[in-house]
């Protein structure tokens, strides 16, 4: 059963709001002989549900009285607090995990080559938007074609999601594919790489005919490749994901002469 306990109240303290609702005014004792809460803790406990507005408390009497407050406007009071101490957490959490990203990342990185798979279309993806959230300086991205496994509406904004947030925090993205894979986008992809942050000089699109595979290059150093069932061209086994800084600075030599040839897309057109 749901109690007041979820949204911060100890168990005395719902224990007496609850059999304050079922009573008029009420002094502290009586409240603790009917409500089971040990006359030692009673008025910690009514001080404490006064403090959070559950309770209003009627001074000039003698002994005290003590009424609680509607349960819509005490619901309220506690949702609006709860939610108020877990936003102030998670503000903390955010600042204690970008000291701890600078801490670590202050260690170093790897330098030397480190490949990791991944199988199956979700994993394959999951290691994909990984790698993308973590580049720094650049991403590019280079595909001839979309796999049969690769659906474009449930996966793409995903990925499109972390492309915008790479572009948001200073990454350069650039995008190489053929003519062809421009119009097998669904038309609400090529609307969402019309605005920001899209638009920025950091990202850009070209397209070629001279492609014969996909990769995703990060920050001059690291790979991504689709592995392509060789029974069906379209058809996607996995992911490689392979750190090799003189094999992606080859690839890289490569991309820029066919990105320089290629042809600059503008969406409007």
């Amino acid at each position: 059963m749901v109690n007041l306990c979820d949204l911060g109240l100890s168990s005395y303290e719902d224990r007496a709001y609850r059999t304050m609702l079922g009573h008029g005014p009420v002094s502290a004792m009586d409240l603790a002989q009917a409500s089971d809460v040990p006359e030692g803790r009673i008025y910690d406990v009514l001080d404490s549900l006064e403090t959070r507005g559950l309770v209003r408390c009627q001074t000039h009497s003698r002994p005290k009285q003590y009424l609680a407050v509607e349960p819509e406007v005490a619901i309220d009071r506690l949702v609006e607090t709860r939610s108020r101490e877990l936003r102030e957490e998670i503000n903390r959490y955010e600042v204690v995990g970008n000291r701890l990203i600078d801490e670590l990342s202050a260690d170093g990185s790897v330098s030397e080559q480190f490949l990791t798979t991944a199988i199956g279309v979700e994993d394959a993806t999951e290691l994909l938007l990984e790698r993308i959230a973590v580049a720094d300086e650049q991403v590019v991205m280079v595909a001839d074609i979309f796999t049969s496994e690769f659906d474009v509406a449930e996966m793409g904004p995903d990925i499109l999601d972390h492309i915008a947030d790479a572009i948001e925090r200073g990454v350069d993205v650039s995008m190489l594919v053929p003519h062809r894979l421009v119009d097998a986008v669904p038309g609400g992809f090529i609307d969402r790489i019309e605005r920001e942050p899209f638009t920025d000089d950091g990202f850009a699109v070209r397209t070629t005919d001279q492609l014969y595979g996909a990769f995703f290059l990060l920050d001059h150093v690291e790979l991504c490749f689709d592995v392509v069932n060789p029974m069906e061209r379209d058809a996607m086994i996995g992911l490689i994901n392979v750190k090799d800084p003189s094999f992606a600075l080859e690839l890289e030599s490569q991309f820029r002469k066919h990105w320089e040839e290629a042809t600059r897309y503008e969406p409007g057109l």
